[in-house]
């Protein structure tokens, strides 16, 4: 991974994939699964936001951000002070990745996204810099559960 690191990004990339295939899967059923995730893992206050986007599979593309927890959306280090995090991209599958895939996508449609592992607990645990899960201190080890 070419990123250079910082709060919100590692070299190390670890990236978890969702994809489903099937008659009549709408952007609406993809939202709605996005949105069911945030709450289940991040809690019922979450507040997430969807922004177009390009993604070479999928058609059309979008972001999914969700306000800073660290700083409830006032603008912070971990945010790049805009109030907002990106956790994952997604779009509903591209009818020629279909067709490549030998599936009629006249009769079938589907979604896919994916989200950096990283990022996602670095938001559930309130880490301020992703880094910190990678290092071998005890102290921090110890702060996420690890290291007893």
């Amino acid at each position: 991974r070419p990123d250079t690191a910082d709060a919100t990004h590692y070299p190390m990339f670890h990236q978890m994939e969702g994809l489903l295939i099937d008659y009549k899967v709408t952007m609406a059923d993809l939202k709605s699964v996005l949105r069911l995730f945030a709450v289940s893992y991040l809690g019922e206050g979450v507040h997430v936001r969807f922004r177009p986007s390009f993604f070479p599979f999928v058609e059309p593309g979008m972001e999914v951000d969700m306000q800073c927890a660290r700083c409830d959306g006032a603008g912070c280090r971990v945010c790049k002070y805009t109030g907002w995090m990106e956790i994952l991209g997604a779009g509903m599958v591209h009818p020629r990745v279909l067709e490549a895939a030998r599936i009629d996508p006249e009769r079938y449609t589907g979604f896919a996204f994916g989200m950096g592992v990283d990022r996602i607990a670095m938001i559930r645990h309130a880490i301020d810099d992703l880094g910190h899960m990678f290092r071998t201190d005890l102290r921090i080890l110890q702060q996420l559960g690890g290291g007893q």
